[in-house]
């Protein structure tokens, strides 16, 4: 006959094996804890890829002060001996020569480094705003992570409890062999989902210190605090043409099209070339000296610079469509933005006060169960109700910010007014 008993104890030290989570886990050291405004500022300081971005528009402002200086003037000297029919002559010549450069030309030439330096700056708060709203994304990704892990957790919990009382309970006879085992698989089931969610958790973690800290060796970051429950109420009545004042990439579009003319202006005035002025002092060997004068300047005979300006031209035909497709696609990341804003505030309307009426549906149906009111099934029920509504209510509280972000993403930030959320 088969001791019953026996195998059930087996069977519940083979589920404590099984859910047990590996030791790596188990014994990993606690993640430093960051706010959403320490992950940004971290971020700003050693993120490799804003290091670039910053390095090259530093590198444009630099060129666009260095067109704005004057050509450097040059200096020669010369010595030229002659000798014939046993006489010896020579000259001596010190020259000074200055390049002068049209005032139209120059101007267009300063114009089109300013307009490239302003470009490159604008490009990096663009950059700046998508990288950020990746740590963001990844933060709170990680917040509700462990957030999760704590609802399995506690769930799980539960399940623990009745198993040490479905134990006791087949001792007594109070409890049959098959509810006791459906307890036990219930248990694996969640010990499981805990150990993935803790990994999952800890994976979020990565995430956002490889963002925020890519060249240190903490490798996992954990949020330090939890935003409030919804993102603050936004007026999206103006948020397209705030927009594309905002928005960093028209900024930079619009300045490379403005860039682009200003090098179209230099390429058809290179057609009258700069003079360059010549002046010295000269003397011969036979006692005479001097000073002398003169210019030089290009003769515009075999190259009519007719390429360069037609090259212009198309380039600046190109930064006028990119700009305009620049705009386009703000239009419709607004839009979009909007649209999936706008859905969230009504799912989470919708969520409303049911999620109240489910917080503590476990706990309420564990204690009918210990007291012979409610049997296995309508327990098992009510434990997977409890997790899914929680873990919907997480979900979407998470995709909710994550709109919010998105949307101030895409509007290139929210007034004071409308953004209350001090860390983002």
């Amino acid at each position: 006959m088969i001791d019953i008993h026996r195998c059930t104890t087996s069977f519940v030290l083979a589920i404590a094996l099984f859910a047990a989570p590996p030791p790596a886990v188990r014994g990993q050291a606690p993640a430093r804890r960051v706010t959403l405004g320490e992950a940004l500022a971290l971020f700003s300081t050693n993120n490799v890829d804003m290091r670039v971005a910053r390095a090259d528009a530093t590198e444009a402002a630099a060129l666009a002060r260095q067109v704005a200086a004057y050509p450097n003037p040059e200096l020669a000297a010369s010595h030229e001996p002659l000798s014939g029919d046993g006489r010896n002559y020579s000259e001596t010549y010190f020259t000074l020569s200055q390049r002068l450069q049209w005032p139209a030309t120059r101007s267009a030439r300063q114009s089109a480094a300013e307009r490239i330096a302003e470009a490159a700056s604008a490009r990096l708060a663009a950059d700046s705003a998508r990288l950020a709203f990746d740590v963001k994304e990844a933060w709170l990704a990680a917040a509700f992570a462990e957030r999760g892990a704590a609802l399995l957790e506690r769930v799980t919990g539960v399940f623990r409890e009745a198993d040490r009382s479905a134990e006791e309970r087949l001792r007594e006879g109070d409890l049959s062999v098959y509810d006791r085992r459906r307890i036990a698989v219930e248990r694996i089931r969640y010990e499981n989902a805990l150990t993935e969610a803790a990994l999952s958790a800890a994976g979020a973690r990565r995430l956002l210190a490889l963002l925020v800290l890519p060249e240190s060796d903490e490798l996992e970051l954990a949020p330090a605090d939890t935003l409030e429950s919804t993102p603050p109420v936004v007026d999206s009545a103006r948020m397209m043409s705030q927009a594309l004042r905002r928005r960093s990439e028209v900024a930079a579009a619009t300045a490379e099209l403005e860039a682009a003319s200003a090098e179209a202006r230099v390429s058809r005035s290179g057609r009258v070339p700069d003079v360059t002025a010549i002046g010295g002092y000269k003397r011969q060997s036979d006692g005479l000296t001097g000073a002398f004068v003169g210019i030089s300047i290009p003769l515009p005979v075999w190259d009519r610079r007719a390429g360069a300006i037609e090259a212009a031209d198309e380039r600046v035909v190109a930064a006028a469509a990119r700009l305009a497709d620049a705009q386009r696609r703000v239009r419709n990341d607004v839009t979009r933005a909007l649209l999936a804003y706008a859905s969230y505030v009504a799912r989470i309307e919708l969520l409303g006060d049911a999620q109240a009426e489910v917080s503590d549906l476990l706990t309420v149906a564990l204690v009918a169960y210990e007291a012979g009111e409610m049997d296995l099934i309508e327990l098992l029920d009510a434990a997977d109700a409890e997790r899914d509504a929680q873990a919907l209510e997480m979900r979407l509280r998470a995709e909710f910010w994550t709109s919010y972000f998105d949307l101030e993403r895409a509007v290139g930030g929210f007034d004071a007014s409308t953004d209350n959320e001090e860390d983002a």
